[in-house]
């Protein structure tokens, strides 16, 4: 869906190929969840709104540097990462705050902000 050589163009700040293409596979699922699966069922490189194209670009960039800069790309590993301690006794679970202040459903903040631009994030029904 997003070259490694566009990801760069765009301002990606990874470096490694190889890395890339796992994180943008993650965050490809996880804007396709968000957006109602939008780029599933209509093709990206054929969509004539240049800005939608573009916005959902700048999600997938900013979603993959934020997943490789927290070191989780899922929203399982995320919440994983999210626990700071954990007390079987006292049934006791105290979370950092890091990635659920700074996420949604696994889905970066600023991700979320580029998808507003779109109208992708809108659930409601077109015309009754």
């Amino acid at each position: 869906m997003l070259s490694f050589s566009e990801y760069q163009e765009l301002g990606g700040r990874l470096t490694d190929e190889v890395i890339y293409t796992k994180l943008e596979h993650d965050a490809v699922q996880l804007l396709n969840t968000a957006t109602q699966m939008f780029y599933v069922r209509n093709d990206i490189s054929t969509d004539q709104d240049e800005w939608r194209v573009k916005m959902f670009k700048m999600a997938l960039v900013a979603q993959i540097d934020y997943t490789n800069d927290v070191g989780a790309s899922t929203e399982y590993e995320m919440a994983q990462k999210a626990v700071k301690s954990v007390s079987i006794d006292g049934t006791t679970v105290t979370t950092d705050g890091t990635f659920k202040d700074s996420s949604t459903g696994g889905i970066y903040n600023i991700a979320l902000d580029y998808l507003f631009q779109t109208g992708l994030l809108f659930g409601g029904v077109d015309i009754c």
